[in-house]
């Protein structure tokens, strides 16, 4: 009998179910989409529904893939989005749509709470419902995460951890919620979830979930963490000074720290707990990258995505295969993705460039929005950062690769697992069953790189005069934005 742990994804724009072995290997993987909802400008919501619904029938295939024996499941370990908030009575209702982290609909003062607390964006949804929705929250009993939803439903625990609590009333020293903090908000400390640490067995699958999911009853469920924090786990990102970076909707950049940092001003810089126990990451994220070249693919790609659709290849290959046949820089086209501020710029746009162009300057932009946070921190942190363990959709490019390694100047390690994050939570799944000693005996047996891409040294001369436009019109065009949404 081989032993496997079933890892939950709970993303933004979709769910995931994998099942891994003891050596860190897929068995088996279903993905869903969650339904798309038009939504004005600066709402984003969701029904928590989704979330369980696109566990359920991702977990349904894979059981039913004939991959595995279901009964070598010996545990349930998941990672989830940050940032989204939701309320839920006494009876456990959903009292009103989750608020993702891209709603914009904030009341309170962040810039305050920021330069006092550090990154708290979660308060002001709480507040939102608190003074928006009063009739609602005056019948809430617990306010909540995806990670606290989901638990509820596996096995009927209201819990979190310090991964995703960071976001509200956390004491960054304590780790413990802060009475003070939620006190100066008028916020009722009850109401939030029970903390727990990431790799803790928090309960057992109930009947009525295992009925749901086809799996069986009392698996222990371990206490996962939040995606980026997990994604360093899956990468083996652990120890004080190692970096990483994930592609996805956007880029997010971590650097491992022993203490909490102070942010460098206003730009958006902040330190989070790691999964791992007494230890920090500090994070830089620039929102949009993925899903600038999503809006580039479904409105100016029709063509390509009929020949994938007739091909049965993937629209995205056909893209950057496009990409591969234009010079570094794009021939002068630069994009700066700020899709959380609704809007990005675009500079040098002419006559000559063409579909491919666009495609490689949105690759670009990923990869100097990286490069820039890998900076900002190793200035943080005092430490020169060798290599760079790169997870997520664009690392499955090799060109994409290529540019990351040219613009940041590092040797990109390509990691055998993409879904990083999911890889983490199957270590703390693992970890929480006991079958590994320590963090660190399931990493050497778990996490496995299968290329190392070196910079190519013609393309980082020329893409070092592309680096000295981005970063500094970049970082005046965030605090710009940051300005204009605090008054």
């Amino acid at each position: 009998m081989s032993d496997l742990i079933c890892v939950f994804d709970v993303g933004t724009t979709g769910a995931r179910t994998i099942v891994f072995d003891i050596n860190g290997k897929e068995v088996a993987k279903a993905y869903e989409e969650y339904p798309i909802v038009k939504q004005p400008v600066g709402v984003s919501e969701q029904d928590p529904l989704i979330w369980w619904n696109g566990i359920k029938n991702t977990c349904n295939k894979v059981v039913k893939s004939g991959s595995f024996d279901p009964n070598d499941i010996i545990g349930i370990a998941a990672t989830y989005s940050r940032l989204t908030l939701t309320i839920i009575d006494k009876e456990r209702n959903i009292l009103h749509p989750a608020l993702t982290w891209m709603d914009e609909r904030e009341i309170s003062d962040t810039k305050t709470l920021q330069e006092k607390e550090g990154l708290r964006r979660a308060i002001p949804k709480i507040l939102w419902f608190k003074n928006k929705k009063p009739d609602l929250y005056d019948r809430a009993f617990k306010i909540i995460s995806p990670d606290s939803y989901i638990y509820m439903k596996l096995c009927d625990k209201i819990v979190s951890d310090p991964t995703i609590g960071i976001y509200s009333f956390l004491n960054m020293e304590t780790l413990k919620w802060d009475e003070k903090l939620a006190d100066s908000c008028d916020i009722n400390i009850d109401l939030l979830p029970e903390l727990y640490t990431p790799g803790e067995k928090i309960g057992e699958l109930t009947s009525k979930a295992a009925g749901e999911l086809g799996l069986k009853q009392n698996l222990p469920i371990i206490l996962g963490g939040g995606d980026q924090q997990c994604a360093a786990l899956g990468l083996g990102v652990i120890n004080n000074g190692q970096a990483k970076v994930t592609t996805g909707t956007g880029i997010f950049v971590n650097m491992v720290v022993d203490a909490p940092m102070p942010s460098i001003g206003d730009i958006p810089i902040f330190s989070i707990p790691h999964v791992i126990k007494g230890k920090w990451v500090i994070e830089g994220t620039m929102p949009g990258t993925g899903t600038m070249f999503k809006w580039f693919k479904d409105n100016f790609s029709q063509w390509q995505i009929k020949e994938s659709e007739q091909q049965n290849t993937n629209v995205y290959d056909i893209l950057t295969a496009e990409a591969e046949k234009v010079p570094p820089c794009s021939d002068g086209l630069l994009f700066i993705p700020l899709y959380i501020f609704r809007k990005g710029t675009i500079h040098g746009l002419g006559l000559n460039h063409t579909r491919a162009h666009v495609s490689r300057a949105i690759m670009e932009s990923a990869a100097l929005s990286a490069q820039m946070y890998i900076q900002l921190l190793e200035g943080m942190v005092k430490v020169k950062v060798p290599e760079l363990g790169v997870d997520g959709g664009g690392i499955n490019s090799n060109i994409w690769a290529q540019i990351f390694a040219d613009i940041t100047e590092k040797d990109i390690k390509i990691p055998a697992i993409k879904d990083g994050a999911a890889l983490g939570a199957a270590i703390l799944g693992f970890y929480g069953c006991k079958k590994y000693n320590s963090i660190e005996e399931a990493i050497d047996k778990m996490v496995k790189f299968v290329d190392t891409i070196s910079p190519i040294r013609e393309n980082v001369k020329i893409y070092k005069k592309l680096r000295r436009i981005f970063m500094p019109v970049t970082l005046d065009t965030l605090n710009k934005k940051r300005v204009t949404k605090d008054l």
